[in-house]
């Protein structure tokens, strides 16, 4: 018998078409069959997802812009890392990033497995797109949250920009990064510098920190004393060094101050009690009181001057510009017609020490020219301000008594041929107070000299009673 005949049937019976038909589907039955007993010998592994918080570092801002909430890395069908929340700040030129991920992994009892470990604090993790590679180091795990700590605190900074940048400094400025809000600046003030080209600044901003192991952190700068701060927009950068901390507002005061100084003529002719010291027009200072006395120099004048001026408390003393509020300290005012540093003689007074007063006083010139003696007469006065300081009530002219030896040793008392003593009586405007009585805003004791002008003549007299 053929094993194939002439129709194509196997031993003349069963067509070889259908044959392998039947071999098909016997063949594909078996791989089933073998591949449910396989499913069912090894049973696919547990998954669980944990979260970690990675510092990425600085990463440049080219980079830090590409890195958003939902990216995702895919190790293996059970290992996927996903960033679910975003934080990013300035750091220098660069972008501090941290990011928040979930990690799914293989649960071994008591940790997930990814990338080959358990993610631990201080391992590093890549994360890795089509758009961007990084990586960066877990610095927590453990908190089932997918965002951030993050919270608003309000502190005070205090920098130096430049004259340009501060006219660009605005309230409710934002600084936004990857579309979220990291910083406001609520309020501010402005102040001069000795550089007429830089400003300083004083500046409530409201940061968005992060709670990092009990630190609270502006990206990578703890938010404590004495850290800069970096805040950057399109119009300016304060890199601000931290004064305090949990501010409401600005802790911005009137601080009365007298100050003392030397000025010409022409200038202190210039100052008015109202004036005003104004920066990016904001008044920091105010003139409240003036006075003023002679100096011996013809163009010269001593000034006690009573400023309010706008100061912060950082701490316990009051500051302005910079500068401590306290006796000794050199403070400026300035105006578009005049300018002046002052030193302060005294803090919370606008006046000098002691109350006002009008005391007799007698003062004594010796062995004065006949010009000077002659030019000094009754009811000279010296006026300040339009206020009489000194009023001379009574002037009493004698020739300088001089002593003489004769040829033969014997000694005389003689009128001098020219010069003479000249005694004063005047009321002067003094100021009384526990530690004694001041002129001029120097002690006036007996024996003291004292500087009088009248205008045509200016004398320095000593002092003989009060």
């Amino acid at each position: 018998m053929e094993i194939l005949d002439d129709e194509g049937n196997l031993f003349g019976v069963i067509n070889v078409v259908d044959v392998f038909v039947v071999l098909l589907v016997i063949g594909v039955s078996g791989a089933g069959v073998a591949f449910v007993v396989s499913d069912d010998s090894k049973p696919r592994p547990t998954t669980e997802t944990r979260y970690a918080t990675l510092d990425l570092g600085a990463q440049p801002a080219y980079v830090s812009s590409l890195i958003e909430e939902g990216d995702t890395v895919s190790l293996s069908e059970t290992e996927e890392l996903v960033v679910t929340d975003v934080y990013t700040t300035d750091q220098g030129n660069d972008r501090r990033v941290l990011v928040r991920v979930s990690l799914t992994g293989e649960w071994s009892g008591d940790s997930i497995t990814y990338g080959g470990g358990p993610p631990r604090v201080g391992r590093d993790l890549t994360i890795t797109t089509s758009e961007y590679s990084t990586s960066g180091r877990i610095i927590t795990t453990g908190s089932s949250s997918p965002e951030l700590d993050l919270q608003n605190t309000r502190v005070l900074l205090e920098t130096t920009v430049s004259a340009e940048e501060a006219v660009r400094i605005d309230a409710n400025t934002t600084v936004v990064r990857n579309n979220r809000t990291i910083a406001t600046i609520e309020t501010f003030q402005i102040y001069e510098t000795d550089d007429s080209g830089q400003r300083r600044v004083i500046v409530v901003a409201n940061l968005l920190a992060h709670e990092d192991r009990h630190t609270l952190r502006f990206g990578a700068t703890p938010v404590r004393l004495g850290q800069t701060v970096q805040l950057t927009t399109g119009e300016f950068d304060i890199r601000g060094t931290l004064l305090r901390t949990d501010v409401t507002e600005l802790p911005v005061s009137q601080t009365d101050v007298l100050v003392r100084t030397e000025l010409d003529s022409e200038t202190l002719a210039q100052l008015e009690i109202g004036d005003e010291y104004l920066i990016n027009d904001q008044t920091v200072a105010s003139i409240r009181t003036i006075d003023a006395y002679a100096t011996g120099d013809s163009d010269g004048r001593l000034a006690y001057i009573g400023v309010t001026y706008r100061t912060y408390q950082p701490r316990e003393n009051p500051r302005f510009a910079g500068q401590e509020i306290r006796e000794g300290a050199d403070l400026p005012f300035r105006t578009d017609e005049y300018g002046f540093e002052g030193r302060v003689v005294r803090v919370n007074a606008l006046e000098q020490r002691g109350t006002e007063a009008t005391r007799t006083v007698t003062l004594e010139l010796e062995n004065v020219e006949p010009d000077v003696a002659n030019g000094i007469e009754r009811d000279m006065t010296e006026e300040v301000a339009g206020e009489t300081i000194v009023d001379v009530s009574n002037v009493d002219v004698e020739p300088t008594q001089v002593v003489v030896t004769s040829n033969d040793g014997n000694v005389f008392v003689r009128d001098h041929p020219v010069n003479k003593d000249v005694t004063i009586t005047a009321e002067l405007q003094v100021r009384e107070s526990a530690t004694g009585i001041t002129f001029k805003g120097s002690p006036l004791r007996q024996g003291d000299t004292v500087l009088l002008d009248f205008g045509t003549i200016v004398i320095r007299a000593t002092v003989v009673s009060v």
